[in-house]
């Protein structure tokens, strides 16, 4: 029968799910990281040491024969000079204690004079000094100096300056003829730029010195020691003593005199 030979169709719809996709998400994460504050480190400060001017050496003991006269001492100078920039100051010098000994006066029998020189031969300096005899005494007279002022030795000084230092003694070192003067002690002697000036520029120091002058031809050495020291207390001592055994014999005699008085008066009183 048709009904039977027809043929049902029947469509069949396959449904096919889809898993749903899950889809991963990345999240990144920044993590900032937050450095500390450097500290700096203020390195603590270094002491300066300043370090002291050091004293000028003290000046070395030379000797020197000059026939004549004979000397032993040591000296330095302490004069003022013209600086660079038009301004006075002093300075220190050592009279050389290897200088050499320059032209000498020794004919006279009143005054003679030693000299001594250093230095390169284009800027000589030298040392003089005088003596006098006199009253049967020897003095200093005088003493001169001609100084160049070299930058070598005083780098701040006037270039081409040359100074001259006079001393008019007072009749130091005085001495009996035929002895040496002696002082070990330091003695600072006046300085100026002539012999009648009176502003001084400075002056010398002595020390450890024993002269001669007048020296006899054949003498060897340093004659019989007078001491600086003794005799400036030799007259002194000897004034002292007079007048306390003046007063002694004066109040010894004032008493005897009394005593003798009142003996006498009793004399007369017994008779």
């Amino acid at each position: 029968s048709p009904l039977e030979n027809s043929t049902t169709s029947s469509t069949s719809t396959s449904t096919s799910t889809v898993k749903p996709t899950s889809t991963s998400s990345t999240s990144t994460t920044t993590t900032t990281t937050t450095e500390p504050p450097k500290t700096t480190t203020t390195p603590a400060p270094v002491p300066s040491t300043t370090h002291a001017p050091q004293p000028y050496p003290s000046p070395s003991v030379g000797t020197w024969n000059a026939s004549c006269i004979l000397l032993r001492m040591a000296a330095q100078l302490n004069f003022t000079y013209e600086t660079k920039d038009g301004n006075l100051t002093h300075g220190l010098y050592n009279i050389p204690s290897n200088a050499s000994i320059g032209d000498n006066v020794c004919e006279s029998k009143t005054v003679q004079a030693i000299q001594l020189t250093w230095g390169p031969n284009s800027s000589k300096q030298s040392f003089l000094m005088f003596f006098d005899n006199k009253n049967e005494s020897i003095v200093l007279s005088s003493i001169q100096i001609h100084l160049t002022v070299l930058t070598e030795d005083f780098p701040d000084a006037k270039e081409n300056q040359t100074i001259q230092l006079i001393h008019r003694g007072t009749e130091e070192f005085k001495a009996p003829e035929k002895m040496s003067y002696h002082c070990t002690r330091v003695q600072m002697l006046n300085l100026t730029e002539t012999v009648d000036s009176k502003p001084l520029i400075g002056w010398i120091s002595v020390s450890q010195v024993q002269v001669e002058a007048f020296r006899t031809t054949n003498a060897t050495g340093f004659s019989a020691v007078h001491d600086c020291d003794s005799s400036e207390t030799s007259d002194v001592v000897p004034i002292a003593v007079g007048i306390a055994l003046a007063a002694l014999i004066l109040v010894v005699l004032i008493s005897y005199l009394c005593a003798r008085r009142r003996s006498t008066s009793h004399g007369y009183m017994s008779f």
